[in-house]
């Protein structure tokens, strides 16, 4: 264990200070965009289902007045299954002009991906991944360059915490 001791001791080269420092932030970016997008697609999720319950066991939505939405169709290519309210109900329904003024009955979407699987998501996992890559190349770099040196022990703390992430969101 003695020869691990110079590497866990604080830096003194300012570069590897800054290369620290560059590696940290872009860890800490990686978690918040990917922890930001999938808050955002959770939200959006909500604010569509606003006064609407999905019931998972009948599979079915359940308006604030209590009507059932049964499963209308289910669009396969866009990933989501359409739920209906039977029009005659709808009609009669006191909150009708501001749930559905201009139609027979209220449609609710569900995605039937998850966040994982959605253009956004896609697009933020990626992102996510790019800047991991580039922290973990840095790391590795910089572990080459300042092999031994006091400080590179945390660069490779940097990119087992890194490795640790994305094998965590693997999982997930």
């Amino acid at each position: 264990m003695q020869f691990l001791d110079p590497m866990f001791r604080l830096p003194v080269d300012p570069e590897l200070w800054i290369v620290l420092s560059y590696v940290v932030v872009v860890l800490i970016g990686a978690r918040i965009t990917e922890l930001l997008a999938r808050a955002h697609f959770a939200q959006a999720r909500r604010r569509a289902e606003l006064g609407f319950e999905y019931v998972a066991e009948g599979d079915h939505y359940r308006c604030s007045k209590g009507e059932r939405l049964s499963l209308y169709e289910i669009d396969s290519p866009r990933g989501i299954a359409v739920y209906q309210g039977a029009a005659d109900r709808c009609g009669r329904c006191p909150l009708k002009d501001a749930c559905v003024p201009h139609a027979g009955s209220r449609r609710m979407y569900r995605s039937l991906t998850t966040w994982g699987e959605t253009d956004v998501g896609q697009f933020h996992r990626r992102v996510s991944l790019l800047m991991s890559a580039a922290a973990a190349i840095l790391a590795l770099v910089g572990t080459w360059k300042w092999s031994g040196s006091p400080g590179t022990g945390y660069l490779l703390i940097g990119l087992l915490a890194n490795s640790a992430s994305l094998l965590w969101d693997r999982r997930s």
